[in-house]
């Protein structure tokens, strides 16, 4: 799932969450799966999948690999498609932000991100091209679930550079090599490198500070 963009949250919509409670009445805690393809996925996102496998694709979909993602905070999820080499196969993994699970809502916005995923994963199945095109698009906004991440939660800027010319300044997550203003290098330089107008480390930010300009609106 791609990043977040400004604008109201969107979970899954009433006829979504209905039609999962319908197909699997039970809590994700409590459940633990008969598919057998990957023993080792956790229990929690087997419910999640099977959930939506059911309600959506009609059991279509075998079980991949499902894990959590420690590291993933503007993305919610991420499909990683297999391999169908023969002899060499290897299962696709679909991953959700471990942060999901510390949400207010968070069992909607598993579902939802894995209900995304998985249009990445039918697409790939069905030996379609697998990206947000219009196919997958139109079965997104059939089962009613988000296009970007409804949840994010950015990592802090740890360092601000500024243009020594315009003073124009730069947050980044880690020390900038030689890099210059691409606004001021296009108005006098043609585009072009010039190092007069190269980007300054102005300072270091603190955790709290970094955060905010994360969060910020660019």
């Amino acid at each position: 799932m791609s990043g977040a963009v400004p604008g109201r949250v969107v979970g899954l919509t009433a006829k979504l969450i209905c039609r999962i409670v319908l197909v699997m009445d039970i809590a994700p805690e409590q459940h633990r799966s008969n598919f057998g393809s990957n023993p080792g996925n956790p229990a929690e996102l087997l419910w999640f999948f099977e959930s939506a496998n059911l309600a959506h694709f009609d059991g279509f979909l075998e079980v991949p690999q499902l894990q959590w993602n420690g590291r993933l905070r503007s993305c919610a999820g991420r499909f990683i498609p297999g391999s169908r080499k023969f002899l060499r196969a290897v299962p696709s993994i679909i991953e959700i932000a471990s942060y999901l699970r510390d949400e207010p809502n968070a069992n909607a916005l598993i579902l939802d991100t894995m209900a995304h995923e998985m249009i990445h994963y039918w697409l790939w199945v069905r030996r379609q091209p697998f990206g947000h095109t219009a196919a997958f698009m139109a079965k997104m906004r059939e089962l009613g679930v988000s296009r970007y991440n409804p949840a994010p939660r950015p990592r802090p800027f740890r360092y601000l550079y500024c243009c020594a010319v315009c003073g124009k300044e730069f947050p980044a997550r880690k020390k900038l090599g030689v890099l210059a203003c691409a606004k001021c290098c296009k108005v006098h330089s043609n585009g072009r490198y010039d190092s007069r107008f190269r980007l300054l480390l102005q300072r270091s930010l603190s955790r709290d500070e970094g955060l905010e300009l994360a969060n910020k609106p660019r």
